[in-house]
């Protein structure tokens, strides 16, 4: 397709497929291929339309590319990297998706010839599950997409990968890799970890066998990890480890706090934090949804504890994905 900008996607999961969906609101300028090692994950993506065409041959599939866009997770780059980095045109734009930076910028700079263009992308999307299956051409509708260009980059080339998120419907925002995986560390690694360590600790009481039965959604939301394995969850852990030794140490100190002052009686310190932190989820939420992130100053609007989780996974209007019985 030579008239036409050939956006390669390497991973066929929910961003993958859902970059493909979005991405064919374009389908007169742009040439969607895809790849993966799953064939049945291929064979899904070209059905629902996320893909014009899939290649079950990596260097078939990313030869001829414009663009293209790493859906994987961090123990998967680096080698995907090296194995494309010959094979890439000149003045190709790679962008993957990752949500940690700093070890995928490094292997990029490592890898890749000068004559190709690497910029750094995390997406950050509100999704129960990482199943391809719920997939939709909204996925990144006004929300926030990381880019993080380094020193290195052409003004150019950050321009492309720009373009690129803006086609998918999301909001470039910039920040250097540092920045970012300090940050993300808090708000999407720790809460996982959390989860994990929650759902263990839980499940291997003797009493697990009834108690389960008494779990409703407030254990539903606290245990939720939406990647589907433990290696997933801790190959970002280890790719970030100094950041995360950070904050769990920030976590256990206020635990510690907040089980001394209960312990004494004093419960009041940790009702007034509890109040306060249900106020900035609320905004959080709020902000999220809406795709506007200025502050919000108007508690009045802001929505209940009950109605927030609602919206966020898909008890309500947020989650209305594509048509299933059409295929999208």
């Amino acid at each position: 397709m030579p008239d036409k900008l050939q956006v390669t996607i390497v991973g066929l999961g929910l961003i993958g497929a859902s970059a493909g969906l979005a991405l064919h609101r374009f389908t007169e300028r742009v040439y969607v291929v895809g790849h993966d090692p799953d064939s049945g994950l291929a064979a899904a993506a070209k059905k629902c339309g996320a893909v014009d065409r899939t290649d079950w041959n990596l260097i078939g599939a990313i030869s001829k590319a414009d663009r293209v866009l790493l859906a994987l997770p961090p123990d998967q780059i680096h080698d995907t990297l090296k194995a494309i980095a010959q094979d890439l045109q000149e003045g190709c734009v790679v962008v993957d998706t990752a949500d940690v930076k700093e070890p995928v910028m490094a292997w990029a700079a490592e890898l890749l010839p000068g004559n190709v263009h690497f910029i750094g992308g995390h997406p950050i999307v509100l999704a129960e599950s990482v199943d391809p299956g719920t997939a939709r051409a909204d996925l990144f509708e006004r929300k926030l997409f990381c880019l993080t260009p380094d020193a290195r980059a052409q003004a150019g080339a950050v321009q492309l990968a720009s373009d690129l998120v803006e086609a998918l419907g999301a909001k470039p925002y910039f920040l250097n890799a540092t920045e970012h995986d300090g940050m993300v560390a808090a708000v999407e690694q720790l809460p996982r970890l959390l989860a994990g360590a929650l759902m263990d600790v839980t499940s291997r009481s003797m009493s697990w066998h009834d108690m389960r039965k008494l779990a409703g959604s407030q254990f539903y939301i606290s245990t939720l990890i939406a990647e589907g394995n433990g290696k997933s969850v801790v190959s970002g852990l280890v790719s970030n480890r100094d950041h995360i030794m950070r904050w769990l140490d920030a976590l256990e100190a206020r635990l510690g706090e907040w089980r001394q002052a209960l312990s004494d009686g004093h419960e009041e310190a940790v009702v007034k934090a509890l109040d306060a932190g249900l106020i900035e989820g609320q905004k959080w939420v709020q902000a999220s949804l809406r795709g506007v992130w200025d502050e919000v100053t108007d508690t009045a609007s802001l929505p209940t504890s009950s109605s927030m989780w609602r919206d966020l996974f898909g008890f309500g209007k947020w989650r209305t994905g594509p048509d299933k019985s059409k295929g999208r």
